[in-house]
């Protein structure tokens, strides 16, 4: 049984290590999108605040809770730090339910926005972006929201069932999994609609409409 308690411990211990690690990267590449494009563009007003609402959503809320999560973590608080955490998950559902709206008026506002294309392609030149833009950046909370998954489920699994922690670590891998299927359940149905609108296209000059509007 020591022994066991031994292995769990070291192999927690590593993925909370790891958690931890990779939380700092994620915090980096969002605060990117946060400072050189949101807090700017609310400031200068270069897009309409509902423009802007629609292609960045929930992201600062998003930042904000692994913000907080990594300061929990830091500390060794994991229990509380996920509990708090899965607090704000459901950011990760309505950001993610966003995302083809998100890049459909991004691209918009780039065709028909000349002072907007022009800050843009200034802050992507930013030694801090290391050649990345600002579509490679957004989908990164749905990327994210996957990689929990496993560091959740990991972490449970090496957590001993009578511990004062694991009742916490169940909350939140069931939490972070009905989230994970809204998720993907938005992305099925957008594959979908993709799906359907290709045969549309090879339908071309038939009178089938395959797809129709709603």
């Amino acid at each position: 049984v020591e022994e066991q308690r031994a292995r769990w411990e070291r192999k927690r211990s590593r993925t909370a290590k790891e958690l931890l690690e990779t939380e700092y990267k994620y915090l980096e590449q969002l605060d990117l999108v946060v400072t050189f494009f949101v807090t700017i563009l609310k400031a200068k007003g270069t897009l309409k605040p509902v423009v802007l609402e629609t292609i960045f959503g929930p992201l600062e809320s998003i930042y904000s809770a692994s913000h907080v999560l990594s300061l929990h973590l830091e500390r060794g608080n994991l229990g509380p730090g996920l509990e708090n955490f899965c607090q704000n998950l459901e950011l990760y559902g309505h950001y993610a339910e966003n995302l083809e709206l998100a890049n459909k008026t991004l691209k918009e506002q780039l065709r028909k926005n000349k002072s907007f294309r022009r800050f843009k392609k200034l802050q992507e030149t930013r030694p801090q972006f290391q050649g990345r833009k600002l579509e490679d950046l957004l989908p990164l909370p749905q990327q994210r929201l996957h990689q929990y998954k496993h560091f959740f489920r990991d972490l449970l699994e090496n957590t001993s069932p009578d511990s004062a922690e694991y009742q916490k670590l169940a909350k939140a891998v069931k939490s972070i999994s009905e989230v994970s299927r809204w998720v993907q359940d938005i992305i099925h149905k957008r594959e979908n609609s993709l799906q359907l609108l290709r045969v549309q296209k090879l339908l071309k000059g038939q009178k089938t409409q395959v797809l129709t509007p709603g």
